[in-house]
C-alpha cells in the first residue's frame, strides 16, 4: 500500500541546517523556552555539542522573529555589534574619527521608507531627506558611534525601530575577555532597551554569564538543553520509523540509545546511517524491518573513526597545555580522562577525583598538590582556545571536567587505553598502568 505522504530520509534523520521532522519536545526545555521568551529577559541556551540547542529556538521561532550573530574565534565585540547593525538593515562604514581607546568609530546610517518617527528621538543627529511630491518618503539619520559601546549600539537600533530577538550563536568560540565584556553589555541592553538576546553556547554551568557579571542575576533565564531522557531519545527513533514506515527491533533501538551517550545528534546520525545501509531513502510503501546490533556497533565505530585524526591531534595538543611546565598537568588530566568511564565523563570528574587518580603515577609524587590540579582545570578553556581545538571537547565551567562531545566518548571507547595514552606522549611503563 502506497504511503499517504512521502518523506525524504534527510528530512527525518541525520544532521542538517533545518529542524528535523523527528524533533521531540522535552518537558523542562521546550516549555521553559516558551515561557521565558515572553519574560523580557535575555535567554541563555547551553549544553553539550549537538544536543538540539539551535533547533530549540528554530522550532519555536520564525526566521522573521530574530537575527543571528555567528561567533568565531576571531570575533571581537566591535565586529559582533557591527554585524548586528547590518542585520538590522543599518548601513555601516568606518569613520575617520577615533574613539578614546584609539580605534576607529563607525558611521551608521539609518534610513526607512514611510512614516518612521525618527525625529521623536530628541535632538536631530544628521540629516533627513524627503522625496517631496511622492507618496514614498525616505528619512535618513546618521550616527557616529563607538562600535564597542553598547549605549551607542542601542541608540542606533532604537532609531531603526529594531524589535527582533538577537541570537548569538556559538558564544563559546569567543575569547574569554570578549565573553565577559558582552556579559556586562547585556545588562546595558536590558536596562535601556527592550532588545532581548538569546545566547547559545557549549558549556554546562547554568550561571556562566552571571559569574562574569553578577548584575545579570534576575535579568537572564538559563535553559539547559543538554539532558535527554532515554524515553525522549526513543521518541526520536519511533517518530522517524513512523515517517519512513520502517521497523527497528527493540534490542537494536536500545543499543542505539545506549551507544549515543545521551546525545541526540549522534543518535540522529546513527539512525541515518542505518537507513542508508538498507537503502531507505524515503518513506516505504510496505513496512521495512532493518538493523542489527552489529550494524549499530559498526556505525558508532565509523562515526568515531571519521574524526579520529582530529581527536588524536586534540590529545597531542591538549597535553602541551599553555606551554612547557615541570608538572605537565594537561598531559596528566588527559590521563585521568582516559582512565574514566563514559558515564563519569558525561556527569563530570571532580578535581579531587582527578587528583587522587593521577597522584600515584605522577613523577612529582606526594609533592603534587590538589591546587595544581584545580589551577590547571580552570585554564582548560584557554588551552583549547590557544591550540584552536574547536569545537570544544572539555568543559570545566561547572566545577567538574565534562566531555561535551559525544563522538569523542565513542572514540575513547573504541580505542585501547595504551593507544590513547601514546597520543598524550606517555611512555610504555605509564601506559600500562591506566
Amino acid at each position: 500500500m502506497a504511503a499517504e505522504q512521502i518523506h525524504k530520509l534527510a528530512d527525518v534523520f541525520g544532521t542538517s541546517r533545518d529542524v528535523p521532522k523527528t524533533y521531540v519536545e522535552r518537558p523542562g526545555v521546550d516549555d521553559r523556552f516558551l515561557n521565558d521568551i515572553t519574560r523580557d529577559k535575555h535567554i541563555v541556551i547551553h549544553g553539550a555539542s549537538k544536543q538540539g540547542k539551535t533547533c530549540l529556538r528554530k522550532y519555536h521561532l520564525s526566521e522573521s522573529d530574530y537575527v543571528v550573530i555567528q561567533c568565531t574565534r576571531d570575533s571581537s565585540k566591535a565586529s559582533l555589534y557591527e554585524m548586528l547593525l547590518k542585520h538590522a538593515g543599518i548601513k555601516c562604514e568606518v569613520s575617520e574619527s577615533k574613539t578614546l581607546s584609539g580605534s576607529r568609530k563607525l558611521h551608521a546610517t539609518v534610513s526607512a521608507e514611510g512614516k518612521i518617527p525618527l525625529i521623536a528621538e530628541g535632538a536631530v543627529e544628521g540629516e533627513f531627506e524627503h522625496e517631496k511630491g511622492h507618496e514614498k518618503v525616505t528619512e535618513v539619520k546618521d550616527f557616529e558611534i563607538d562600535p564597542e559601546d553598547a549605549n551607542d549600539v542601542v541608540r542606533v537600533l532604537k532609531a531603526a525601530n529594531f524589535t527582533k530577538y538577537v541570537v548569538v550563536e556559538d558564544f563559546h568560540y569567543l575569547d574569554e575577555d570578549v565573553q565577559q565584556s558582552l556579559a556586562f553589555d547585556l545588562k546595558v541592553f536590558h536596562e535601556i532597551s527592550h532588545i532581548v538576546f538569546i545566547v547559545v553556547g557549549v558549556w554546562l554551568e547554568a550561571n556562566k554569564l552571571t559569574l562574569y557579571n553578577g548584575d545579570l542575576s534576575g535579568r537572564i533565564a538559563t535553559i539547559n538543553a543538554d539532558h535527554w531522557e532515554a524515553a525522549s531519545l526513543r521518541e526520536v527513533i519511533d517518530a522517524g520509523a513512523a515517517l519512513l514506515n520502517i521497523s527497528i527491533a527493540e534490542p537494536v533501538q536500545k543499543l542505539i540509545v545506549d551507544g549515543c551517550q545521551g546525545n541526540v545528534g549522534l543518535l540522529q546520525e546513527v539512525c541515518y546511517r542505518l537507513c542508508e545501509k538498507y537503502g531507505i531513502w524515503k518513506t516505504q510503501d510496505e513496512t521495512a524491518s532493518l538493523g542489527t546490533e552489529a550494524d549499530v556497533n559498526d556505525m558508532l565505530r565509523a562515526v568515531a573513526d571519521e574524526q579520529a585524526a582530529r581527536y588524536r591531534n586534540f590529545l597531542a595538543r591538549f597535553s602541551e597545555g599553555l606551554g612547557e611546565t615541570q608538572l605537565g598537568m594537561y598531559k596528566w588530566i588527559g590521563y585521568a580522562v582516559i582512565a574514566a568511564s563514559p558515564d563519569e565523563l558525561r556527569r563530570g570528574l571532580r578535581p579531587n577525583t582527578i587528583f587522587h587518580r593521577i597522584r600515584p603515577n605522577h613523577p612529582a609524587g606526594d609533592s603534587l598538590q590538589h591546587n595544581n590540579v584545580i589551577q590547571a582545570l580552570e585554564r582548560v578553556g584557554k588551552v583549547q582556545f590557544k591550540h584552536k581545538l574547536q569545537p570544544l571537547i572539555f568543559d570545566f565551567s561547572n566545577g567538574e571536567l565534562v566531555v561535551v562531545d559525544a563522538n569523542f566518548l565513542v572514540f575513547l571507547q573504541t580505542h585501547s587505553p595504551d593507544e590513547l595514552l601514546e597520543y598524550l606522549g606517555f611512555e610504555p611503563q605509564v601506559k600500562g598502568q591506566a
